[in-house]
């Protein structure tokens, strides 16, 4: 009987633990939980800036972006309202990047702010881009928030479109593509083909 007595204890005992095991799991996948829903909100309210940005962006963004990024010169006003929505949606993405990385849902090594920056820096590699960096800068250092994370990231950003400008990289790609079509050019007319192979 007393035999009998302890097992029942020891059983009670062990249903007890494994019921308050049970319920620490709940918890936390109860939080893990929330913490997904939470992020899927913050994303979705993030596509809808993005999404709110881009459309404002008319018919021909490609060409005002290129104004801006290749012929700084000849830019509209009317371009750097799309570029400033550009950067915004960019921005923006950023942001959700930093966010969703610090509650541990992002940080594959293709998904990251650093991959983010050396993908999208280019975007910015103009004297207008570096400006409306070298602006939002300021204003979060005027607010004490100069060194928080995502702010780092646009620095690294900036100090890239400065150091890269996009337009001599233009110019640059532009003057290999014409070599090489002359080389092909070159080629296809059998008259040049004996002064191309001594090249």
């Amino acid at each position: 009987m007393v035999k009998q007595r302890r097992v029942m204890d020891w059983l009670q005992i062990t249903g007890s633990i494994g019921l308050i095991a049970s319920l620490i799991l709940v918890a936390l996948q109860l939080r893990d939980a929330n913490l997904i829903a939470s992020a899927q909100m913050f994303s979705a309210s993030v596509d809808t800036v993005i999404a709110v940005n881009l459309a404002q962006l008319g018919e021909t963004p490609h060409e005002s972006m290129g104004r801006v990024l290749y012929e700084p010169d000849t830019a509209t006003v009317q371009d750097y309202y799309v570029a400033d929505r550009v950067y915004d949606a960019l921005f923006r993405a950023l942001v959700r990047i930093h966010v969703l990385e610090d509650l541990g849902l992002y940080g594959s090594e293709s998904v990251t702010p650093a991959g983010f920056i050396q993908v999208h820096y280019q975007a910015f590699a103009s004297p207008y881009g570096v400006s409306w960096l070298d602006q939002t800068l300021a204003l979060a250092t005027a607010s004490g928030n100069g060194d928080v994370p995502i702010f780092r990231s646009l620095a690294m950003i900036r100090d890239l479109a400065h150091a890269r400008p996009a337009a001599p990289r233009l110019a640059d790609r532009q003057q290999r593509a014409r070599a090489i079509i002359e080389r092909l050019s070159d080629l296809n007319n059998p008259a040049d083909a004996e002064h191309v192979n001594e090249r």
